[in-house]
């Protein structure tokens, strides 16, 4: 069985607009994602392979490509990895290829991916990570 961390980086090179169909047999039924308006221009709540689907149909009603290109993992515990990624896309009207900085807490768990939070920052992401004081 694989490692929380190695399903989650699995998952990561799966996030292409080509190949994240293969994704979904990773994606626990009680996933959820929400993107806030600090992250995201669309924010929205994604639960379970047929929200993450719907997340990359609706970068594609726009791009003509998506990729996501992870440049850390970072084990923070209890199955929950920072990773530390670019958004790369290209618009399907204007042509224009952009990378946008991203990064998130991917929670796994009993070989599957159950949560994706955004943050806007890495430091906020480590903050966030921290187990409570006291």
């Amino acid at each position: 069985m694989k490692s929380d961390t190695e399903l989650i980086e699995r998952a990561f090179e799966l996030l292409t607009s080509e190949t994240y169909e293969q994704v979904l047999p990773l994606i626990d039924e009680r996933f959820e994602m929400v993107t806030t308006a600090e992250v995201a221009s669309e924010p929205d709540v994604y639960t379970g392979p047929e929200g993450v689907r719907r997340w990359w149909v609706s970068f594609l009603d726009a791009m003509e490509w998506v990729r996501l290109e992870a440049l850390s993992f970072e084990e923070v515990g209890d199955g929950r990895v920072i990773v530390d990624f670019i958004i790369h896309a290209k618009g399907k009207q204007s042509g224009i290829e952009t990378g946008l900085p991203a990064v998130a807490i991917a929670t796994a768990s009993e070989g599957t991916l159950r949560r994706l939070e955004f943050f806007t920052t890495l430091a906020l992401a480590r903050a966030a990570a921290r187990p409570p004081s006291g």
